[in-house]
């Protein structure tokens, strides 16, 4: 099972999610405005950078899905050990 990391800055209102370990070698691309997905030296996705999350409108939609995937997740990690 992979483990999933989510980490929020409440004072730069900034949420960043890792899917996989951080790499060590890797890129960044902004998607939408704050958006920034985060690639391994691969082209892999492997994590999601949301600037100033409480301003965002609307994630774009594979992004969103990716979150709600994530926090499905979560849900039910926490679930099998309650």
């Amino acid at each position: 099972m992979k483990r999933i990391r989510v980490y929020y800055d409440k004072e730069m209102d900034t949420l960043d999610i890792w899917f996989e370990d951080p790499p060590e070698e890797g890129f960044s691309r902004e998607v939408s405005d704050g958006v920034i997905l985060k690639y391994d030296k691969n082209g892999k996705i492997v994590g999601i950078e949301i600037l100033f999350l409480s301003k965002q409108k609307k994630l774009p939609d594979d992004i969103g899905k990716k979150i709600k995937d994530c926090l499905n997740e979560i849900v039910a990690a926490i679930k099998s050990v309650t």
